[in-house]
């Protein structure tokens, strides 16, 4: 699997920066079309969760018409995913500011998920990657110990390396996580045909490889053992 991306080179959580990127959303997914590639996934969440319920949906739909190709964006990722192993009451970790964090709850809400607790921890946009995974791992299981009525964690954000603390998240704590890059190739593979076992990125990516349309768990989130 090869990779080609263009970047919006966004500053800040500022909406007006939001504006800025979404206004090229579609020529860039066009330029991307002229490279061969098969999907197209756009991963701004906060510029999608600003515009509220549908956005996600309608900004996927011009960018399919324009280029003939199948897409996804990560917020749409992202619910497909909570959905698939029953995540309904949910404990999220995120780098966001406040604003931010508001919006991505209220579109959870919107699609009838219980966000029942939340931890924001307030990273600047340019200093994202120079969080560790051990801190994202640290943070995570306090939210969850916080939190044991949760079905699962959702980490948005593909600006900083949750993948790398996703396995270690679920051993420790039993639940599944749903995070940004995870959630964005399940989709893609999963319309590209593509149902290798890839091992050691948690539940999501390993299910790839039972090729199931319904969730693993029916009626309650997926468990996992300790």
């Amino acid at each position: 699997v090869g990779i080609c991306a263009i970047t919006s080179n966004i500053e800040d959580w500022d909406k007006n920066e939001f504006e800025r990127a979404m206004n090229k959303v579609v020529a860039d997914a066009k330029s991307l079309a002229t490279r061969g590639v098969d999907y197209i996934i756009f991963s701004g969440g906060p510029l999608l969760t600003s515009r509220g319920k549908g956005a996600d949906i309608e900004l996927r739909n011009r960018i399919m018409d324009a280029t003939g190709l199948d897409a996804t964006t990560t917020i749409t990722s992202a619910v497909q995913a909570l959905e698939y192993l029953n995540i309904k009451r949910v404990a999220m970790l995120s780098p966001f500011p406040q604003h931010v964090q508001r919006a991505t709850i209220d579109f959870l809400r919107a699609h009838d998920f219980d966000v029942l607790k939340d931890d924001s921890m307030d990273i600047h946009f340019r200093a994202l990657h120079k969080v560790g995974p051990d801190e994202i791992y640290r943070r995570a299981g306090a939210l969850l110990t916080s939190t044991p009525e949760a079905d699962g964690l959702y980490i948005p954000c593909p600006q900083w390396p949750t993948q790398k603390a996703v396995e270690a998240i679920e051993r420790d704590y039993g639940k599944p996580v749903v995070t940004c890059d995870p959630a964005d190739f399940w989709m893609a593979f999963r319309s590209l045909g593509i149902h290798d076992r890839i091992e050691n990125h948690g539940i999501l990516l390993r299910s790839l490889s039972e090729r199931r349309d319904t969730p693993p768990a029916s009626g309650a989130a997926v468990r996992l053992a300790s």
